[in-house]
């Protein structure tokens, strides 16, 4: 008699459970995780800032867990970065949210890794995102979600049309003049570039000074540069007297620009040829 009892409470429970996991199931449903916008949000001569958002609907009448989300970036079809966002809050009953997704691109990273990236104007990318979500009663739940774009590549400033002449002379020194263009073909802004020169008289160095152009260089934009400095006459023949029966001497204006590119360790060097005028006595 008691054996029986036993089954039919161990039917009653079963039957119970299932009609409970049943209605539970019917219940409690599945979120609604859509991929709301995939946005560049800042970019510079350091790296770009890419926010991915992706929003939760919470239809159930219960708090659900915030989603886990692992995220993987590839460039040029190569995976470059991943990881994961994580949050202990918990979505409210009937609630939505935006979960944000930063992304950050430093290009000396992508440099180091992907070499031949440099020199290029800008490289493909593409985000992964599988958001997580522990559901009661349903178990766990991954989405899949992907995104696609392009992005600027930082580019090496061009120097172009370099010269240097004699802008003005007298009996006691000669005005030299060197000028050129530094041409900045990326979508933003460069710091001000340190200058070092060395002129050199008669392949020996005369004059060394260094200087800072004024301002950043504009964005998609050329700004010209000039150096300017009187070259005396009495300091030149008291350090090479063997000038003092010549006319002229050959010179050179030897340049080295520090863009202070953390992604460029190399700086740029610029070599100038001339002449320099002498008073003869």
């Amino acid at each position: 008699m008691n054996k029986k009892i036993a089954i039919a409470m161990t039917a009653l429970i079963i039957i119970f459970c299932f009609t409970t996991c049943q209605s539970l199931s019917s219940v409690v449903r599945e979120p609604h995780v859509s991929l709301h916008s995939v946005e560049m949000m800042a970019i510079d001569f350091n790296g770009a800032d890419l926010l991915c958002k992706i929003q939760v609907e919470n239809p159930n009448a219960i708090a659900i867990p915030f989603p886990e989300v692992g995220w993987e970036l590839f460039l040029n079809a190569n995976s470059f970065i991943s990881g994961v966002i994580r949050n202990d809050q918990r979505i409210s009953a009937r609630g939505s949210t935006i979960v944000n997704v930063p992304v950050r691109l430093n290009y000396v990273d992508v440099f180091k890794t992907f070499q031949s990236f440099l020199g290029n104007s800008q490289a493909t990318y593409k985000i992964a995102l599988a958001p997580k979500i522990v559901i009661p009663v349903i178990g766990e739940k991954v989405w899949h979600f992907e995104h696609g774009g392009e992005f600027p590549l930082l580019q090496f400033p061009k120097l172009s049309m370099p010269s240097m002449k004699i802008d003005s002379m007298d009996l006691t020194k000669a005005e030299v003049l060197v000028t050129l263009n530094m041409e900045n073909p990326n979508v933003f802004s460069l710091p001000p570039v340190k200058i070092a020169y060395d002129y050199q008289v008669n392949r020996n160095s005369f004059i060394k000074s260094s200087m800072e152009t004024e301002g950043p260089l504009a964005a998609s934009s050329v700004t010209p540069v000039s150096i300017r400095f009187p070259v005396n006459y009495a300091d030149l023949y008291r350090s090479f007297q063997s000038l003092l029966t010549s006319s002229e001497v050959p010179s050179s204006f030897t340049m080295t620009a520090d863009f202070g590119i953390p992604a460029f360790n190399d700086a740029f060097n610029l070599e100038i040829p001339g002449t320099l005028p002498l008073i003869r006595f």
